[in-house]
């Protein structure tokens, strides 16, 4: 099962996302004492990956609510417990009001269901994800930094419980921090912990708010499909049949896992990243130290 990506490099430093992603292995869990294991690999030869685990040093669990003091009940539909509170921390750290509750709608589709280990590009039958993540690395290796798995990245398709195009993925921040940025050195399955996935998801969404035409709700599902979508014809796609569907399908939902996109208590009705603390000060709040891949025991 492929999704049908609609892609557009706008800058260094953007995170591009597809739109229904496959549902590749397990669903979020509120297990936090375990390791952290995550599956997917890239396809070699034209065969689909394995789902041997990947395991995380430095990996920090899901945040509780004793870290959060906000909401954790009200409007958030059928949002699962353990991730209300990631979300919630994404939403105060950030001083974006309402991006919570507006991520966990978006999760549910871009995730098949809140699966953090959702990937498109892992099937044999997935080439059309593994060739829009090849053109995207292609299109930004020579104005952005360099990747340490920078062809991983080009295979890999994209993924994670926000649909991040992988190349993207791991160029997050270099609009502000440049060479510094903290995943360029990042195996592209990192955006399968939910903490790192949800760091790229805030830092895409304060790019958003702050550099397109964001009117409303719907638009922010827009712009997560293609920030084109944003621009007017004939430049762009604003107000035409992609604009539409996208935006239809983000308010149904909305309205299926119960989250109330008018509730002005809970998402005001236009999101503000008038007070984003940077990148580095989000990662720092969300991530901590940068996970590594376990070595296997000899």
């Amino acid at each position: 099962m492929s999704s049908r990506l609609v892609t557009i490099l706008t800058g260094v430093g953007t995170l591009a996302v597809g739109g229904a992603i496959l549902a590749y292995s397990r669903s979020a869990s509120a297990s936090t004492s375990a390791p952290q294991k995550e599956s997917g690999t890239t396809p070699k030869d034209g065969k689909p990956s394995t789902t041997a685990p990947l395991e995380w040093d430095n990996a920090l669990p899901l945040p509780t609510a004793k870290e959060v003091k906000g909401d954790l009940d009200t409007n958030w539909g059928s949002t699962p417990k353990d991730l209300r509170p990631l979300l919630l921390l994404a939403e105060e750290a950030s001083g974006i009001v309402g991006a919570g509750r507006i991520l966990a709608v978006i999760a549910k589709r871009e995730s098949a269901g809140f699966v953090v280990t959702a990937h498109n590009g892992d099937e044999v039958d997935e080439q059309a994800e593994r060739d829009a993540s090849r053109k995207a690395y292609e299109r930004g290796k020579a104005t952005n930094p360099a990747l340490s798995f920078g062809e991983a990245a080009a295979d890999f398709g994209s993924g994670g419980l926000f649909g991040a195009l992988a190349p993207y993925f791991l160029w997050t921040g270099v609009a502000e921090l440049g060479a510094k940025a903290p995943l360029l050195g990042a195996d592209p399955r990192m955006m399968f912990l939910p903490r790192v996935a949800t760091f790229a998801a805030m830092v895409y969404l304060q790019r958003l708010l702050d550099h397109y035409q964001v009117d409303d709700h719907g638009d922010i599902k827009a712009g997560w499909a293609s920030p084109s979508l944003l621009v007017d014809p004939p430049k762009g796609g604003r107000g035409e049949e992609t604009y539409t569907a996208v935006r239809e399908r983000f308010y149904a939902d909305a309205k299926s896992l119960g989250v109330n996109l008018s509730d002005a208590a809970t998402i005001p009705a236009k999101l503000s990243a008038a007070t984003w603390p940077g990148v580095q000060a989000m990662f720092d709040r969300l991530v901590g130290v940068l996970p590594t891949p376990r070595k296997a025991k000899v």
